[in-house]
């Protein structure tokens, strides 16, 4: 059994608001000011308004922060991160968050990461929403973030670089590959900070298997006619020890290609960004014999998946096809064996673990020795069952 949290809401969010839905649902301001005073390099302060939104009790978060310099690098935030009392992880998911704002920031301003400048996402209020969402997080004891697909609204706002159009450039850059909902007007209604901490630390969904266990409402400060200004957050455990997330089944049915090209296929298709790659013999029109090529990918990889199976094949189209898939937790260790250490890939499973050990390495292991490869895989896998004190690390390449 699981913490999860699942965050949704018709409204879009923002930093502020998702910091104060994880208030409601019960992290300490005091605590969270405490937490964040080392790292802020201007002195705040933190206002938890209780209010009603549409009816529904919602908390509101204020931060007063002094003047400040808000054209910042990604190096002066790096070394703000370096303060305080952060435990490494939250330090590591705060830094990878500000990653993700300067690669969004970098491509819309054709720039890289480490020039680009921070403007309104640099400023004290955003280091305080991301580092307070993560802070809390790990105060909460969450194990997963579920997210619904954020609302992006359209409409025209002011930027440090003039007019924009909503949704933000950054906003799109960071979101790319991910769920979204597309509503007309409403102007902003997720910030780039907000896309960019979701983007790290959730996984978005339109289903989720959650038992709720409390909700926290955070309340923003614009007023929509059709709909609350809410995020909400909702606490609660997952029973299953599987994740489940949306993934692109690429299928291509090809009866003029040579056979011994789908080999090479396969490779260009992996690199491609393929999860997993499948061919097989199929029945044809006129009775042809030929190939149906199916290639599981995310969607970020989905155009780069068609070019490989169009250019490298003799195909004329590919099909698309949505597919939910459940897995098991896994992990990569490292056993020792009279071979050196060798990789085992690791499951968890509600009735224990199960261990596969890693084919590359196992087929290296063989050719050194000059052992049967069916010899090491079994070995490896009878070691790994009874030598849970002998895990470790992966080792590096």
């Amino acid at each position: 059994m699981r913490r999860a949290l699942y965050i949704d809401g018709e409204s879009g969010a923002a930093g502020d608001m998702l910091l104060a839905a994880l208030i409601d649902l019960g992290i300490d301001a005091t605590a969270l000011a405490a937490a964040l005073r080392p790292i802020v390099p201007s002195p705040f302060a933190l206002y938890v308004e209780p209010v009603t939104t549409c009816g529904i009790a919602a908390k509101r978060l204020r931060v007063e922060v002094a003047a400040e310099a808000k054209h910042r690098t990604l190096a002066e935030v790096d070394d703000f991160l370096d303060r305080g009392d952060l435990s490494e992880g939250v330090r590591t998911r705060c830094r990878a968050i500000f990653q993700r704002l300067a690669t969004a920031e970098a491509t819309v301003h054709a720039s890289t990461p480490q020039r680009v400048h921070f403007h309104e996402v640099g400023g004290n209020d955003a280091l305080i929403d991301i580092i307070g969402v993560v802070w809390s997080l790990a105060e909460l004891h969450i194990d997963a973030v579920y997210c619904a697909p954020l609302v992006l609204g359209s409409g025209v706002g002011r930027s440090a670089h003039g007019p924009i159009v909503y949704p933000a450039p950054a906003v799109m850059a960071i979101l790319q590959g991910q769920p979204v909902q597309l509503v007309s007007g409403l102007g902003e209604t997720t910030t780039p900070t907000a896309a960019a901490i979701l983007a790290e630390v959730a996984e978005f969904s339109r289903q989720v298997m959650l038992t709720p266990e409390r909700v926290g409402y955070g309340a923003g400060t614009h007023t929509f006619s059709d709909r609350p200004n809410l995020v909400r957050a909702t606490l609660g455990h997952v029973d299953t020890p599987v994740d489940t997330d949306l993934l692109w089944l690429a299928t291509s049915d090809i009866d003029n290609t040579r056979p011994e090209v789908f080999d090479w296929l396969a490779d260009r298709l992996r690199a491609a960004g393929a999860v997993d790659v499948m061919i097989s013999d199929v029945g044809m029109k006129k009775n042809r014999r030929g190939h149906r090529v199916e290639a599981l990918c995310d969607a970020p990889s989905r155009a780069a998946i068609a070019d490989v199976i169009l250019t490298e094949t003799g195909s004329l189209g590919v099909r698309w096809v949505p597919v939910w898939r459940t897995k098991l937790p896994r992990e990569i260790v490292a056993i020792d064996t009279p071979w050196g250490a060798i990789r085992v890939k690791v499951a968890r499973t509600a009735h224990g673990r199960r261990g596969i050990a890693e084919y590359d390495d196992c087929r290296v292991a063989a050719e050194r020795a000059g052992e049967p490869l069916v010899k090491i895989i079994a070995t490896v896998e009878r070691l790994f069952d009874g030598s849970s004190a002998r895990l470790g690390p992966e080792p590096k390449e």
